[in-house]
């Protein structure tokens, strides 16, 4: 009877997840109705070690005050970028659809210089600016789609919010509900160290993130000051966007965003264009010997050959958002084969080395 209690709900759920999936459409309805706790576990996670934070360095006991301090400290970033980063941002995009054909002319002069033989190149160069500047229109276009139908979305991000301050208010009961269903399953051993893995992952992952995502502001910071007032090009803005975004995917991300401001800044002055690749690679050096390490948590220790071969495949396979996340995955791969290792070899002491 006790088996059967604790397997009845995993055989409802088991047998209403096959109901959905053979319906029409069964599966986009599942995703559909679990997106607001899917979005409240995802702010959870990402709020959860800001709130830790709060609770330790200011010493506060009380959690639903830690909880709206964090909440709070959230929307006053929200606001600080809405209304300083994005009005910037706006001006220097409609300043570069302005000066798009300007920018094309002057590109097929310097072309035209290089004689005939370069035809492929125009051709490949007009296919560019064609799509720039179909990609602007669609940016505008979908910037305006998703205004309209913000309001369908914000029932889902109240939902998402709410389920997330239960989540955090409730997160040691959670926790420990979940690791005594576990245990009925898998046994106790099993279970902790299944959780003691679980844990390792979210805080050396996330750490991960953080840092990262740290060290891509900075990064971004130093383009825009460069950019603005050492070499004063027309689009910083644009410039410490394209570098502070990019800069996420490691060791390759700068070159990938400074090859389109190498561009731009080429064909607007060509002095100035040469002088912001110095600075970029500069930045890159900084970055990779100075702000990385620092900020940049030491625990994940995957190796350069699988962060390259993680970033390869994940570009390859999922693009844009293969390379943002291919890292993470590795990590967490890595991490989860390390412990699996561990947990498997725990009690042999033999030597495995290669003689």
């Amino acid at each position: 009877m006790k088996s059967l209690l604790v397997f009845l709900p995993v055989f409802v759920l088991y047998i209403s997840i096959f109901r959905f999936v053979y319906l029409e459409d069964g599966l986009s309805i599942i995703l559909h109705v679990c997106l607001p706790i899917v979005m409240g576990v995802i702010i959870a996670a990402v709020l959860n070690p800001i709130l830790v934070f709060i609770q330790n360095k200011m010493k506060i006991k009380n959690r639903y005050m830690a909880i709206i301090i964090t909440f709070m400290l959230i929307v006053l970033i929200i606001a600080l970028i809405v209304t300083i980063i994005t009005p910037n941002i706006a001006i220097s995009i409609k300043k570069l659809m302005k000066d798009i054909p300007v920018l094309f002319y002057k590109a097929n002069r310097y072309l035209s210089d290089f004689g005939d033989e370069n035809a492929l190149l125009k051709k490949w160069l007009v296919e560019i600016t064609e799509k720039l500047s179909s990609l602007m229109s669609s940016l505008l276009n979908f910037a305006i789609e998703k205004v309209i139908n913000i309001f369908a979305a914000v029932g889902n991000l109240l939902l998402a919010i709410i389920i997330s301050v239960y989540i955090l208010i409730d997160k040691e009961k959670i926790e420990n509900w979940m690791l005594r269903l576990c245990c009925t399953v898998f046994g106790k051993k099993v279970s902790r160290e299944m959780f003691k893995i679980i844990h390792s992952l979210y805080d050396n992952v996330s750490s991960y993130i953080a840092g990262k995502l740290i060290a891509s502001v900075i990064s971004g910071f130093l383009i825009y000051i460069g950019s603005k007032y050492l070499i004063k090009n027309p689009y910083p803005v644009i410039d410490s966007l394209i570098i502070g975004i990019t800069d996420i995917i490691p060791y390759f991300g700068t070159f990938i965003g400074g090859i389109p401001i190498m561009l731009l800044n080429l064909l607007y002055d060509s002095n100035k264009g040469f002088l912001m690749i110095i600075y970029i690679l500069i930045v890159q050096q900084i970055g990779s010997l100075i702000i990385d390490p620092r900020i940049l948590s030491s625990k994940l220790s995957v190796k350069p050959i699988i962060i390259i071969i993680s970033i390869i495949i994940g570009g390859g396979l999922f693009g844009p958002v293969g390379l943002f996340l291919a890292t993470p995955v590795a990590a967490v791969i890595k991490s989860s084969v390390d412990a699996f290792i561990k947990f498997k070899l725990k009690s042999d002491d033999g030597d495995f080395s290669v003689k």
